[in-house]
């Protein structure tokens, strides 16, 4: 079932987080995702129930949405959706790439969240609006969030004269509060005791919510539909610009690459179906703390996701060896993604909002500042304008954008254009070993842009190869 919103701020993430720990307690095993290309709750799901995704739209395509989904969700008894911003809310003024088109595309049962404040029977006018915009609006359930009892059983005869299902509520609670940040929520590891407070956040829903209504409702999900696939990657038609066809992928069996990535407090911007896309290619991960480490794990290519860098300035600058040891591997032709805050942890140096300003690893030229309102947010899609991104010119991919820090140095790489096609701007810094920008890559989505990294770190596996030794002779050196 995909639990929606009729926009942002209505309570949908607190609602998911208590319902997948709900459905746990129960004996239910639960897989969860989150509709579009957010970071952050995901990272709630997976702490909640072991498991957090993306199913977005724009980037993939039905077919890989789909297939992604169905593959997952064969693992557990039930599967939650956490939809995006309002229900309808899509690229532009459309439903293109929304929670309501993901529902079309993988024929989900949604429950629409509704906060009901300041309203009273206009709440009806409001649900009446949402299940009538589209023909089949697919909604069949309502979840209020932020009531009483005594307006819960005001309501639900309402609803359910509008032949949808009230699945309970959420009380009127101030334990269970998820703080934001400039870029959404803050992250799971940095709420203390989330834990306790899901506990407790059970204890207050355990009778506020209709748990057989909501296992009937997901139990009226009839099978994704898709492409037949026997596995992945590079299985399915290329529906989406940079998408490997199946006839044009990489044999899976080449000999393992390892890929360092950046995986900390300031560095945690990445998507799990990345990391499981490398995998299922064969590569071996290996993780490394920026704020921590002194020392660089043996790899052969490296990722430096997004994050909250800014919010960590001092220990980055000071892990004054770990800056030096990425700026040689960098400047030595290791192949490097570097997306959003791993782009700005490149340069020079970073100031914060007092105007202190730090060093960075300098293996670009520029200051990185903080800007007054968000600086880019949505889709975009990319052409390469200049150069060869791991050794391919004029590729073009799709990619997302939301940040508040900027610099002087970003690159004119790329020509960047917002999917509704409102707006064009250079950005982005690429050569046949690097990609380095303010946009984010989801690799089940852009297979080109990945195989074309996980190539490029092949080669450097092979020229720097430690040569074999054999039995009678310890020289290196083959005397063959």
């Amino acid at each position: 079932m995909i639990i929606a919103g009729v926009g942002s701020g209505c309570g949908k993430t607190t609602a998911v987080c208590g319902i997948l720990y709900g459905l746990q307690k129960r004996g239910w095993k639960a897989a969860a995702w989150k509709s579009g290309p957010d970071y952050i709750d995901p990272m709630f799901h997976k702490k909640v129930c072991g498991t957090g995704g993306n199913l977005d739209l724009f980037f993939s395509g039905r077919d890989r949405v789909c297939a992604l989904l169905s593959e997952q969700a064969q693992q557990s008894d039930i599967a939650v959706i956490e939809g995006a911003m309002g229900y309808y809310d899509g690229i532009g003024m459309t439903e293109e790439a929304s929670c309501f088109a993901l529902a079309e595309a993988t024929g989900t049962p949604v429950v629409l969240t509704v906060n009901p404040r300041g309203m009273g029977n206009s709440v009806c006018a409001l649900l009446q609006g949402f299940l009538h915009f589209k023909k089949e609006s697919r909604i069949k359930g309502i979840l209020f969030n932020q009531i009483t009892a005594r307006q819960y059983e005001r309501l639900r005869p309402a609803i359910e004269d509008m032949g949808l299902q009230a699945v309970g509520y959420f009380p009127v609670q101030r334990e269970f509060t998820l703080e934001s940040r400039h870029l959404g929520l803050v992250t799971a590891a940095e709420v203390d005791g989330f834990d306790t407070m899901l506990e407790k956040l059970y204890e207050t829903i355990a009778h506020t919510i209709d748990w057989e209504g909501l296992l009937q409702l997901s139990e009226k999900t009839w099978p994704v539909k898709f492409k037949d696939s026997p596995g992945f990657p590079g299985d399915l038609c290329a529906d989406r610009p940079g998408t490997a066809m199946a006839e044009e992928a990489p044999e899976t069996d080449r000999e393992a690459v390892t890929i360092g990535i950046a995986r900390d407090e300031a560095f945690g911007f990445l998507y799990e179906d990345n990391l499981r896309y490398l995998e299922k290619r064969g590569c071996q991960l290996v993780f490394f703390s920026p704020l921590r480490d002194r020392e660089l794990p043996a790899m052969d290519g490296m990722i430096l996701c997004g994050g909250y860098p800014e919010l960590y300035l001092p220990e980055l600058s000071e892990n004054k060896k770990m800056r030096l040891a990425v700026r040689e591997k960098i400047m030595s032709g290791l192949p490097c993604i570097a997306e959003c805050g791993g782009f700005l942890y490149l340069q020079k140096s970073m100031t914060d909002t007092v105007n202190r300003t730090y060093d960075m690893t300098g293996v670009f030229p520029g200051q990185v500042f903080r800007r007054q309102r968000l600086e880019r947010f949505g889709y975009i899609n990319c052409t390469v304008e200049e150069g060869h991104l791991f050794g391919r010119e004029q590729m073009k991919f799709r990619a997302h954008e939301f940040h508040y820090y900027d610099c002087d140095s970003r690159g004119s790489a790329l020509m960047a254009e917002k999917a509704s096609g409102e707006e064009k701007w250079m950005t982005g810094i690429v050569n046949q070993n690097l990609y380095a920008g303010f946009p984010h890559i989801y690799f089940y989505g852009n297979e080109q842009f990945a195989e074309g990294f996980l190539e490029r770190a092949a080669r450097y596996r092979d020229k720097h190869r430690v040569p074999s030794v054999n039995k009678e002779d310890k020289s290196g050196i083959d005397m063959k």
